[in-house]
């Protein structure tokens, strides 16, 4: 039996509203899934590249720090050449580092790795219980 709009009784309505609350969740939280499942590959690549790139890029730098180290020697007296040139690069070097560090932190909080469907989830959630309250 099938009823027109305006037959629709007040507990049709809140059972209807509940089946699509429930399919629209479940929609959600699989949209939620396949979001977290792609952002887990994404981020197992770019950490895959990201670690072979910062080795190869630690042997490179290794090496020119070495000559630094030489070519700063050549210009100090030969008495403070060896530890004094050494020292100036390790100081440089380092504070170049704490700056990397503190700039990139933030961007990898929770937060920003969380997925977009969770505000989403959070909207329906609240929708649902002004509708209720109503």
């Amino acid at each position: 039996m099938q009823t027109n709009k305006e037959d629709r009784t007040f507990s049709t309505l809140l059972k209807d509203l509940a089946q699509q609350t429930s399919t629209l969740v479940r929609q959600e939280a699989k949209l939620v899934i396949a979001e977290m499942s792609q952002k887990k590959n994404e981020t197992q690549r770019n950490l895959t590249a990201l670690a072979t790139g910062a080795g190869l890029l630690l042997v490179g730098f290794i090496y020119i720090l070495d000559a630094v180290v030489y070519g700063i020697a050549e210009l100090l007296p030969p008495d403070y050449s060896p530890w004094l040139a050494a020292l100036i690069v390790g100081v440089l070097v380092s504070l170049i580092g704490y700056i990397l560090i503190v700039i990139s932190k933030p961007n990898l909080e929770p937060g920003n790795l969380a997925p977009k469907t969770v505000d989403s989830l959070e909207r329906d959630k609240n929708m649902v219980k002004e509708k209720f309250n109503e």
